[in-house]
């Protein structure tokens, strides 16, 4: 009787138990290694890697040439590449965290030698929801963005049903990675 009684509530235990991680539980998916990410942007490339600390008067910078974007500006530093081909720069790439809805995922922006995007990739996403973000479909849409394009949710990106935060949070990454690599390289 007492196992009738309780079975609702065991058969709910059991399935959040069995549940993947991504449905409904915190977790974090690793998609590209540091190694792995630039080499994957760029894969005919000789890539030179840069760490740009991220000092309080870069920081300034950064918030000045984002104006009315307002991504988080809070990483110790950004790993910045330069890809190369016979001796001359073919793009540059950058990795940046930005907050989904509660945690932060990372993404690396690869942008051609005139700043455009040219290559998006998600390498470690760390939300319970909205990991649709990570699909290449999706991420093909920043192709071509500029620093001065606005990228808005459902203007210049198409949005996902379940996962608008992630995407502002994308886009909110995008634009802080192109001000990132002007400022260092341009």
């Amino acid at each position: 009787m007492t196992l009738i009684r309780d079975f609702p509530a065991i058969a709910i235990a059991v399935a959040v138990a069995a549940a993947p991680l991504g449905a409904g539980q915190s977790g974090s998916t690793t998609y590209l290694t540091l190694d792995q990410a630039p080499k994957s942007m760029f894969p005919n490339a000789q890539i030179e890697r840069k760490n740009v600390p991220s000092t309080p008067e870069f920081k300034e910078k950064l918030k000045a040439k984002l104006g009315r974007v307002t991504p988080t500006v809070w990483e110790p530093t950004y790993a910045t590449f330069t890809a190369s081909q016979s001796g001359k720069p073919v793009g540059y790439a950058v990795v940046v965290d930005e907050i989904g809805k509660v945690n932060p995922f990372t993404l690396i922006v690869a942008a051609t030698p005139a700043f455009k995007v040219q290559d998006v990739a998600v390498m470690v996403y760390r939300e319970p929801r909205g990991g649709e973000i990570t699909q290449k479909r999706f991420l093909a849409q920043y192709k071509g963005k500029g620093s001065g394009d606005p990228i808005l949710l459902d203007r210049d990106i198409v949005g996902i049903s379940g996962a608008t935060l992630s995407v502002i949070g994308a886009n909110r990454a995008v634009h802080k990675a192109l001000a990132v690599l002007e400022l260092v390289y341009q």
